[in-house]
């Protein structure tokens, strides 16, 4: 199966919801090194069809995200995936994969080819007979696979370039430091992120949350830095900052008003902490907003 094809596939397989279909990235050039060719989010798999078997002509990422997933492929037979399971199909080898029967799966997908990849199945750094990783917390996770998608260029070949890079580094991280396995992390991460990024808890302190969560401060703080790569106030800042940009793309709220809908102290207090993670005030970014 080619690309094209894996277009056609994701986006009019049977067991899908059209509306929660979403391709967010889809490119047509190419560099020496590779491209990314195609990247999406699938939402609510109906799970009454696995499908026939395919085989890829392009390499693949398929991040779960939510729901149970049934897969098999003929190099280790069948499995059950769970949240924050990650499939890593190759080229050429024989697989299917869908939400199992007794409920919903999404996923985030990644469709990526060319030569530098190759030789990374050549060294056996991707490899048939280990195709299944965990990775968690999963909201973490898929902000990382999106953020390949980033670091565009003065020309389409520059971009497919950066998006290679970014896609390596990716790939070096997720199976370079324990031989091709990641640690899950303990149960409390994904609860963890879900409270930080929550506007019903964000009265609440680091200390506080770390308290419900069962563990000390000094747990909490520094395991979640060791599995997500930011403290957890970094975390719960770039989130807020995330939605306050999603609020002044998508809604005509004014920044006092934003400032007091996602909790801040005051209009100057979210001002000041925008600037910081961004680099730019909220009225210079609504302005290049709408420049853009």
């Amino acid at each position: 199966m080619d690309v094209l094809a894996f277009i056609l596939y994701k986006l009019a397989m049977p067991t899908i919801r059209p509306a929660s279909s979403k391709i967010v990235f889809q490119n047509s050039c190419t560099s020496p090194l590779g491209s990314i060719k195609l990247a999406g989010r699938i939402n609510q798999s109906l799970g009454k069809d696995q499908g026939r078997q395919r085989r890829l002509e392009a390499y693949a990422l398929v991040y779960s995200l939510e729901g149970k997933c049934n897969y098999w492929d003929e190099v280790i037979g069948h499995r059950h995936l769970d949240p924050g399971d990650l499939i890593v199909l190759l080229p050429g080898v024989a697989h299917r994969y869908g939400a199992g029967p007794d409920g919903n799966w999404s996923e985030y997908f990644i469709v990526f080819e060319g030569a530098i990849f190759d030789v990374w199945r050549d060294q056996g750094l991707l490899s048939p007979e280990h195709p299944l990783l965990h990775l968690a917390p999963v909201s973490f996770w898929e902000k990382r696979l999106a953020s390949c998608l980033e670091g565009r260029g003065s020309n389409e070949r520059e971009t497919a370039v950066r998006q290679v890079c970014r896609l390596q580094a990716l790939l070096a991280e997720i199976t370079g430091a324990s031989g091709g396995e990641t640690s899950a992390g303990p149960a409390w991460i994904d609860r963890a992120c879900a409270m930080l990024g929550s506007l019903e808890t964000q009265s609440m302190d680091l200390p506080e949350i770390a308290h419900s969560l069962g563990v000390s401060f000094e747990t909490f703080r520094k395991t979640f830095a060791q599995k997500t790569g930011m403290s957890p106030g970094r975390y719960r800042s770039a989130l807020l900052i995330d939605q306050a940009c999603e609020l002044m793309t998508q809604s005509r709220l004014s920044g006092k008003e934003i400032a007091a809908q996602l909790g801040f102290f005051d209009e100057y207090h979210f001002s000041k902490r925008f600037k910081k993670v961004t680099g730019f005030s909220p009225t210079a970014f609504r302005r290049r907003m709408r420049g853009a």
